[in-house]
């Protein structure tokens, strides 16, 4: 028996922002989050109201998180510059290596222990569809949510709180944002096993988009590999093997990431590859 798994529901683009320090403003938080909620819910109403819509029409939802993120900065700066997209090439890619390794070795973590017997069967090849999916899957979520969630809300938690505790409660949040496809069932997990599950990989990218320098471009290449990873080792790699029951393998999901995530966070002290700035120690809690 199999279960499909995968965390697949795209933007253009937004104007690279000058390196900035984004201050604590509470109200402007959560103007950011009522509005990245609503946006996205008006945006999937017709879809999901009209059942024989194809689930592409999903991906229009998921710009909520960076219009929000453009409107609110305009409220309150006057400009459209919510983040930084791009540091520095070596920030970049140590960003893209080390959030990547974290959300391939959760995978293949659940592959391993979701496979009751034929190991010998994986399906190397297919993994080759992390490359030939990654580019097409870019327009059905990291492209429209990461500046939004990491880019934007991110930097800005991370003033006040620290790097755990701002992770742990932006992926409680980006979990729940899907709420609206998780009643539409468009998902095939619980609401805890995904609210478990995306917290977990909260801590994955921030780690990429800390390592990166504060790359909002380089959290939406590790939301990229976060999806078609899952969904690709998840399914057609261990496709072969004799898996575990269904709820087996729903329970060996949310473990083994939330596994990977809690050691992430014990090896880098909770840090998640932030390094804060003096004035930053001086106004964080948490």
């Amino acid at each position: 028996m199999r279960a499909r798994f995968g965390i697949v529901p795209w933007m253009s683009h937004v104007a690279a922002a000058k390196p900035t320090s984004p201050g604590w403003n509470p109200s402007e938080l959560a103007l950011y989050f009522v509005l990245a909620y609503g946006i996205s819910l008006v945006l999937w109403l017709p879809v999901l109201l009209a059942r024989n819509l194809s689930p592409r029409f999903y991906s229009f939802g998921t710009f909520g998180p960076t219009i929000a993120a453009l409107a609110t900065h305009r409220i309150f700066a006057g400009n459209w510059r919510v983040a930084r997209l791009w540091t520095t090439l070596p920030g970049f890619l140590r960003g893209v290596a080390f959030g990547a390794s974290a959300v391939l070795i959760a995978a293949f973590s659940a592959a391993f222990f979701m496979t009751e017997s034929g190991i010998d069967r994986w399906q190397w090849p297919a993994l080759l569809q992390i490359l030939t999916l990654f580019g097409p899957n870019l327009l059905g979520g990291p492209l429209g949510e990461e500046p939004g969630w990491r880019g934007y809300a991110l930097a800005r938690l991370q003033r006040r709180f620290n790097p755990l505790a701002s992770s742990l409660l932006l992926g409680f949040l980006w979990a729940n944002w899907h709420l609206p496809l998780l009643l539409a069932h468009v998902y095939n997990v619980t609401w805890w096993q995904f609210v478990t599950v995306t917290m977990a990989a909260s801590t994955f990218l921030s780690f990429g988009y800390n390592k990166s320098g504060g790359s909002a471009l380089c959290a939406v290449v590790v939301h990229g590999v976060y999806n078609v990873g899952t969904g690709v080792i998840l399914n057609d790699f261990i496709g072969k093997a004799t898996l575990r029951g269904n709820a087996a393998q729903h329970n060996v999901f949310w473990i083994a990431y939330a596994g990977v995530a809690a050691l992430l966070c014990i090896v880098t002290k909770g840090q998640l590859g932030y390094r804060p700035d003096a004035g930053e120690l001086n106004n964080r809690t948490g």
